[in-house]
């Protein structure tokens, strides 16, 4: 039976697997020069953070895709670190999607929301406009929001305390619960888990979610449970300090509890080749690029707060045995 593009991009939401990348390049091509042609239109706004998203998007390395990947970046209505205007003209794609005069399918919102003139976003008519303001207006334009990290998600490092700029989820400054939002939770998300949710997103579908909005299948399995070290802790050989041989539990990896999410150990990072607590293994005994640093828990709601921090000491109350 042939899969039209909706179907695949259902399914694609649901397996999360990054055999879907290779075998429907295509159809994600396809998507995404939507927006590269004008149907689609697609707003990336910037508010409390690093850059890290965009940064990890412009770093995905699957060759079939870095073309058109690239053209969507630049050809999204709005994208302060990567689009070509500037000044009036900048901010009139804002202004018209804010008016209705132009469509907004999709808002992607990257950092946490601060307070008031904390951060602006442009001025209109002399004044500069809070980020605040343009993220509860055109979210209320938008056909779907998605939070891009883990501050857009859930506040993240600039919500932690003290929290002087009163930062908050896009959830929160949307009024909504996490799970009305697309929440790709990550600090920084991994380069697929953009790919796959905006390719679907962009094509009208909303994929299937987990209870703080996050992607479900991208995010369902504990690190612990398909980590290559986890034999390492059953046997209880325990690493003293990072790239050690053995589980990093002790010096405070959050993979087994309190209990991380993510499809890192399967999925891998840095073009399949690591994640944070283990490389690429050749045989049992050797690793090919090691890692060795314990999972901080970085797609968490409370992350950077307890129980993800410290981040190389156990937490009371989820020490082993």
């Amino acid at each position: 039976m042939k899969i039209g593009r909706r179907d695949y991009l259902k399914i694609a939401s649901m397996i999360g697997a990054g055999a879907v990348i290779s075998l429907y390049t295509f159809d994600i091509r396809r998507v995404f020069a939507e927006v590269t042609e004008g149907k689609r239109h697609v707003i990336w706004l910037q508010g409390a953070g690093d850059t890290g998203c965009t940064i990890s998007l412009l770093q995905g390395v699957n060759p079939d895709l870095v073309d058109v990947i690239s053209n969507f970046r630049l050809s999204v209505d709005f994208h302060p670190t990567l689009m070509i205007p500037a000044g009036d003209e900048a901010v009139k794609a804002l202004e018209d999607a804010a008016d209705g005069i132009q469509p907004l399918d999709v808002l992607i919102i990257e950092g946490a929301v601060p307070k008031g003139n904390y951060c602006t976003v442009g001025e209109i008519a002399g004044m500069p406009v809070p980020f605040e303001d343009w993220v509860r207006v055109l979210g209320g334009k938008a056909k779907h929001v998605v939070a891009v990290g883990t501050c857009a998600a859930f506040g993240g490092i600039p919500a932690a305390i003290p929290n002087p700029t009163g930062c908050i989820s896009v959830a929160e400054a949307l009024g909504k619960n996490l799970y009305e939002v697309i929440n790709i939770a990550g600090c920084p998300p991994h380069p697929d888990w953009m790919t796959l949710t905006l390719a679907t997103v962009l094509s009208g579908v909303k994929p299937q979610l987990d209870t703080y909005g996050r992607p479900r299948e991208f995010f369902k399995d504990k690190i612990h449970e398909n980590c290559p070290l986890r034999r390492r802790y059953e046997e209880e050989k325990f690493a003293k300090y990072p790239s050690d041989d053995g589980c990093l539990y002790k010096i405070g990896c959050k993979g087994k509890d309190p209990g991380a999410r993510g499809d890192c150990p399967v999925r891998l990072w840095n073009n399949k080749t690591s994640f944070c607590t283990a490389g690429k293994w050749i045989d049992k005994d050797t690793q090919l690029y090691p890692a060795g640093a314990p999972c901080i828990g970085c797609t968490e709601p409370e992350f950077p707060e307890y129980p993800w921090s410290p981040f190389y000491e156990r937490p009371k109350g989820y020490e082993k045995g």
